[in-house]
């Protein structure tokens, strides 16, 4: 038998499959990829020998593109886009959050945006502490805006009382969750980069 021109498999094909399933029921087993992919596990190790953890590091790097910094731009700004491009690309594929939070951060593509983040910081006057500091922060909150923006019509149970401010507030709102979300993420962006700046010195 001949040996087929292109192989059968690639990491990016095995990640993509892995994060479909993660959309779909929240979570996957090589054995059930295997399935999806119509291949053997031993097909799988052989492309990611480091397994589960291996496969989900690879769809971070899938996920994840931070904007490259030019000459000049300023720390908040860039920071902006950066934050903006990682909840688009997480608020895609909530089911995945829990899953990226849980192991250490080692796929190079996703590093590199980490650390073209962090040079615009200590550029602009972040010390190495308040520079860590100023990532987790951002990251934390893209995180949880990216949950966010998968949260359900109704965040909270309406109340019956009419003097109820957190009813009032829900009802001017209306039910569009995707706007509030991505307003709410606007308005916490820019306060947090407000707030941040108090960290350089």
């Amino acid at each position: 038998m001949p040996r087929p021109v292109a192989p059968l498999l690639s990491r990016e094909q095995i990640a993509s499959a892995a994060l479909e399933l993660i959309d779909e029921t929240g979570t996957f087993t090589l054995p059930g990829l295997a399935r999806r992919l119509g291949v053997s596990a031993s097909s799988i190790y052989y492309h990611f020998p480091g397994g589960r953890e291996a496969i989900i590091e690879a769809i971070r790097g899938f996920l994840t593109t931070g904007p490259a910094p030019t000459t000049g731009t300023d720390w908040q700004t860039y920071a902006q886009e950066w934050a903006r491009e990682y909840r688009r690309a997480f608020a895609r594929h909530p089911k995945v959050v829990p899953m990226l939070t849980a192991q250490t951060v080692s796929d190079p593509r996703t590093l590199a945006t980490y650390e073209a983040l962090a040079r615009v910081l200590r550029d602009a006057g972040f010390h190495e502490e308040e520079l860590l500091h100023a990532v987790t922060i951002l990251d934390c909150f893209i995180l949880g805006s990216a949950l966010d923006a998968a949260a359900p019509l109704d965040v909270w149970a309406a109340s019956d009382d009419p003097e109820s401010a957190l009813g009032a507030a829900i009802r001017t709102v209306g039910p569009e969750p995707e706007k509030r979300s991505e307003r709410s993420f606007e308005i916490g962006l820019r306060l947090l980069l407000t707030g941040l700046a108090e960290l350089r010195t």
